[in-house]
């Protein structure tokens, strides 16, 4: 089934569209189309309010979030938590940062940065 992602000004490249939605087709953005053709068996209308709707935003340097700094809580765990505490400002990709310290914290970070990717943690 298709997801049309309704009633929300749609950012494509450098203009707000209105009267636009965004078709989504297993899990991926397909198609950006006037709102009147997101109609027909098949498509599950999602209605969002009259918002705003654009690309989630890349964070190249996020030391912490969520009250862990991932200094203190180098860990897979620690990564998850960070990403959902950005998430609900509309970050949907990061990159975990340290603050300088050791090499040891250095390593943990870069094992759990690795374990997250492995694992599949969003962000």
């Amino acid at each position: 089934m298709s997801t049309a992602l309704i009633n929300a000004r749609v950012l494509r490249g450098s203009n707000l569209l209105d009267d636009h939605c965004v078709l989504i087709d297993e899990g991926r953005i397909v198609d950006v189309v006037p709102a009147a053709a997101a109609h027909g068996p098949g498509i599950e209308r999602i209605d969002l309010g009259g918002g705003v709707l654009l690309p989630g935003f890349i964070d190249t340097q996020v030391n912490g979030g969520g009250g862990v700094l991932f200094n203190d809580a180098p860990s897979i765990e620690a990564i998850r938590w960070i990403g959902r505490a950005h998430r609900r400002f509309g970050t949907t990709g990061f990159m975990p940062t340290l603050i300088s310290t050791d090499l040891e914290v250095v390593a943990q970070a870069i094992r759990a940065t690795r374990g997250a990717i492995a694992a599949g943690v969003p962000g």
